[in-house]
């Protein structure tokens, strides 16, 4: 069976003037998940601004974490971890996921898989669009091998 396509992708699903209900998806060549984040209304530029510029050095590393693992508190979990896993500079995503939809069993995912700078930089074009409108989806694809 053929391996899944890796992605990352955060979708506007509940616009509020209090807060911005999103979606997250993530996969990598054999696992996925997503999960439900009712997150601050400025979260999507806090997570662009973080990742900008990413890798500066073989040694950088960028985090980011949405939601809570928290089961009293409403939403789910999702952090994300760039990282170069060599001195060539070769940039991965580490995503961790936990879903908190009662509608669903509780599940939970953590896989890796490798970015390309030049579709770094068009997430983060994507996720500042989606800051700005409130509304559509950003992806981040890895490459395909």
């Amino acid at each position: 069976m053929p391996g899944m396509i890796s992605c990352l992708r955060i979708v506007v699903t509940d616009p509020d003037p209090d807060y911005l209900g999103i979606e997250i998806f993530a996969s990598g060549s054999r696992f996925a998940g997503a999960t439900k984040i009712y997150a601050a209304l400025d979260e999507l530029s806090r997570l662009s601004t973080t990742i900008a510029g990413f890798p500066t050095s073989s040694h950088d590393e960028r985090r980011y974490v949405f939601g809570t693992k928290d089961t009293s508190c409403a939403g789910g979990y999702c952090s994300l971890r760039l990282y170069c896993s060599d001195g060539a500079g070769h940039s991965h995503l580490e995503v961790e996921i936990v879903d908190d939809d009662s509608r669903y069993p509780n599940a939970s995912a953590r896989f890796t898989f490798p970015v390309l700078p030049a579709d770094l930089d068009e997430f983060i074009r994507q996720l500042n669009s989606v800051d700005r409108n409130q509304s559509g989806d950003a992806l981040l694809k890895g490459p395909e091998f």
